[in-house]
Parts: C-alpha cells; structure tokens; sequence
C-alpha cells in the first residue's frame, strides 16, 4: 500500500459526486461533524458486503455527530450497480474513478493499480485524528471503537 497521509496533518480535500448526484466536499463538515472516510475497490469481491455493512455503522456514527462518507474506486455507474445491489446505503459513497483522493490518503496501491481498504477520521478543524488501513478497518465495530475512543 502507498503511504499513510499521517494522523495529525491537515486532511487532503477533495470534491466528489455521490451516489444520489450530490457534490461532497470535506470542508461541508468542519466544525460541526466529524467525517469517518471509508475507502473501498470497486473490484473487491467483499465491497456490496462492506457497504451493507457500515449502512449499520452509519447510524451510530450519526447519533455521535460522525458522518460516514464512502469513497469508492469505480465509476459513476460501477458505484451506483453496486450501491444496487446492495439494496441502497445509509451514508453518502462516493465515485473516485481515478484514483486521486485515495492517491492523497495513502490509499493506493501500485501494484495491483487499485484503491486499499483504508478507514480515517477527521475532526472538527480537518484533521486527521486515526487512520487504519486493511479490511479489518472497515469493519463497522472497529469504526465506531475507533470513533467512541477519538471523541471523549
């Protein structure tokens, strides 16, 4: 995997359409929530159960004033086959086709010429305050462990 960004930098912004057609930007949350990045593959063949599953983790985070945000390594259309099938999602993801927000997050890997599971949150100024990488970090008990422990 690339390089981690690094807990305690400025997170990178970025600019991103979702599922539903809305534009997404990371400054839209500061001061108020605290965004929980959820990078994922397209090509994985877990992505529809990883969705699925953080639908679940989203409404905890949301109770905690923590919006999971989605970032999907796939096309427009490749992101709203699989938002399909996974019977829709309770949290905004994401199309980064290109790769480049995951590219400014350390998600990447060049290798396989793909987006890595990573998970970060960002706190209230936009900074990065935890950062997991793998498949366990996108686990919905690890995100709001990670979450509980950040915020008190």
């Amino acid at each position: 995997m690339g390089n981690l960004f690094g807990v305690g930098r400025e997170a990178p912004t970025f600019s991103l359409t979702s599922q539903d057609g809305d534009v997404i930007t990371l400054k839209q949350y500061r001061g108020d929530w605290m965004p929980v990045l959820v990078f994922c593959s397209a090509k994985s063949v877990d992505v529809v159960k990883q969705l699925t599953a953080l639908s679940a983790a989203a409404g905890q985070l949301w109770g905690l004033r923590g919006q999971l945000l989605g970032i999907c390594g796939a096309s427009g259309v490749e992101l709203h086959e699989l938002v399909d099938e996974a019977g829709g999602v309770g949290f905004p993801v994401m199309a980064d086709e290109d790769g480049a927000v995951a590219r400014r997050y350390g998600a990447w890997n060049k290798r396989t010429n793909d987006v890595q599971p990573l998970a970060c949150i960002v706190d209230r100024s936009g900074k990065l305050v935890w950062q997991s990488e793998g498949a366990e970090a996108l686990k919905p008990a690890a995100l709001t462990a990670a979450f509980d422990a950040v915020v008190r």
